[in-house]
C-alpha cells in the first residue's frame, strides 16, 4: 500500500467510524438511556453484550488507525464470538422477534464471518483489506440496528 492510498484509506475509516461509531451509537445510547429510565425492568444481558461489541468495534478503529494489524487481529475474534445470553432470555428474544428471528441469526452470522475474515487479513498484514472487512464489519452492525434495534428496545424497555 502506497502513502496516498493508506491516507486515502485512513480517511474513508476515519469518516466511516465518525458516522457508525460516534453519531449513531451516541444517538442509539440516548435512545436506550431513555428507554432504561421509563422502564422498571433490568437491563438485559443483551446490552451488556451489546455495549462490549461496542467498545470492541471502538478498539479494532483505533488499532487501524495506529496500523497495528496485530491488535486488530487479536480483537476481530472478540466480536465473531461474543458473549450470548442467558438461555431464558434467549428464548424471551426470539419469541418476540417470531418469524424474524432467522434474519437475526443470519445478520448475526455475517457478523460473525466478517469479523473472522477481519482477522485473517490483519493476520496477512494487509492494511487495504482490513480496511475494507472493517467497513463490512461495521455495515453488519448497522443493518442489524437499523432493523431490530427500535423494536427491542419499544419492546422490552419501555
Amino acid at each position: 500500500m502506497n502513502k496516498l492510498n493508506l491516507a486515502m484509506s485512513v480517511k474513508t475509516l476515519l469518516i466511516s467510524a465518525a458516522i457508525g461509531l460516534c453519531s449513531l451509537p451516541s444517538q442509539l445510547s440516548a435512545v436506550e438511556k431513555q428507554a432504561v429510565e421509563q422502564s422498571d425492568s433490568e437491563p438485559m444481558a443483551l446490552r451488556l453484550i451489546m455495549q462490549d461489541l461496542e467498545l470492541n468495534m471502538q478498539r479494532i478503529a483505533s488499532a487501524i488507525i495506529r496500523e497495528d494489524l496485530a491488535t486488530v487481529a487479536e480483537i476481530a475474534p472478540l466480536v465473531a464470538d461474543h458473549d450470548e445470553p442467558p438461555m431464558t432470555e434467549k428464548m424471551r428474544i426470539l419469541s418476540f422477534m417470531g418469524s424474524d428471528a432467522g434474519a437475526f441469526k443470519s445478520l448475526d452470522g455475517v457478523t460473525h464471518d466478517t469479523a473472522m475474515m477481519l482477522k485473517k487479513v490483519a493476520e496477512k498484514n494487509d492494511g487495504d483489506a482490513v480496511i475494507k472487512t472493517y467497513a463490512d464489519l461495521l455495515q453488519s452492525c448497522v443493518a442489524c440496528h437499523q432493523k431490530f434495534k427500535q423494536p427491542f428496545v419499544d419492546h422490552f424497555y419501555r
